[in-house]
């Protein structure tokens, strides 16, 4: 699929990854129509966005028979720690709604449907036991967003073996940049935040000091998930994101050495819900798709 002149539907289009990937979308050249349940005064005017809850099916329906959409980009979903507390609305949201839009794809005939998933569909896999862990490593989801993000996977694997529709999965792995909301992984915005503010600040890192994480920026992720709706005919149902493996110390002396005035405070965390360590490599072989690393995402930031 080239990229001039086709149309994508963005679903959870007002979050942090989707409106990156809106705007990625519209400077690689295509017409998009977005959707979320909350519009907000920040939302772009350079495409239609329609306000409707992913679990509104006759908005979906109506769209997806109108539309004249080449691809989907589904990344409407409940984040993890709300989906831990709230887990019959993430059945609800996560796994119900997908699933019907699924099938609407499938009904009315849409080219690609391209399912923002989550390393957490692996499940906790030390690197100590499992290494930099790849697509043909087992899924074992230990929480309820992960187990979720692979219900979809299979469904969706399920429609590409019948021959209904053409699918393909990101697994993402731990997105960082400014404009986080969720309140619960603040700091994920934040080391990009404060570095050009002079004043003292702390930024609270809710891991130990020698933690590995898998870090990916939203802009890496957004072009990411272009590449896989533009892409001609993916060989997989599954990539992961290629992801930088960050120490939380290297990650504070990485800030620290742009900006002195931000610290850093760490705490002994538990087992993760995900892999420390992930390989990207079937994505890095089989997609045309460069982006900057974090390091130059950290600079770029002290110049806005």
């Amino acid at each position: 699929m080239t990229d001039q002149h086709h149309r994508i539907l963005v679903t959870g289009a007002n979050g942090f990854i989707g409106r990156e990937v809106c705007r990625v979308l519209i400077v690689h050249g295509y017409h998009i129509v977005a959707t979320d349940r909350n519009a907000s005064a920040s939302m772009s005017t350079a495409y239609p966005f329609v306000e409707a809850d992913v679990c509104d099916v006759d908005t979906l329906s109506d769209l997806c028979r109108t539309g004249h959409f080449d691809a989907i980009i589904h990344l409407a979903s409940m984040r993890n720690r709300e989906s831990q507390t709230r887990p019959a609305d993430a059945l609800r949201v996560n796994i119900g709604a997908s699933l019907t839009l699924l099938d609407l794809a499938a009904q009315y005939g849409i080219a690609r449907f391209v399912y923002g998933s989550s390393i957490s569909a692996y499940g906790p896999k030390p690197t100590a036991q499992h290494g930099e862990v790849a697509e043909i490593e087992p899924a074992a989801p230990g929480n309820v967003y992960g187990l979720g993000k692979r219900y979809v996977e299979m469904a969706g694997e399920q429609l590409q073996r019948t021959g209904r529709l053409a699918f393909v999965a990101l697994r993402i792995a731990m997105v960082v940049g400014a404009g986080v909301v969720s309140t619960a992984s603040m700091w994920r915005g934040e080391i990009f935040e404060r570095l050009p503010i002079a004043q003292p600040c702390t930024i609270h890192l809710p891991y130990a000091r020698d933690e590995v994480l898998p870090l990916i920026h939203v802009s890496a992720a957004a072009e990411m998930l272009h590449s896989l709706a533009a892409a001609a005919a993916p060989r997989h149902t599954i990539y992961n994101t290629p992801a930088e493996h960050w120490t939380c110390s290297d990650l504070a002396n990485a800030v620290a050495a742009i900006n002195p005035s931000v610290t850093f405070t760490f705490v002994p965390s538990g087992v993760r819900g995900d892999p420390e360590k992930i390989d990207g490599r079937r994505f890095q072989n089989e997609m045309a798709c460069s982006v900057q690393s974090i390091h130059e995402q950290m600079r770029l930031a002290i110049r806005q």
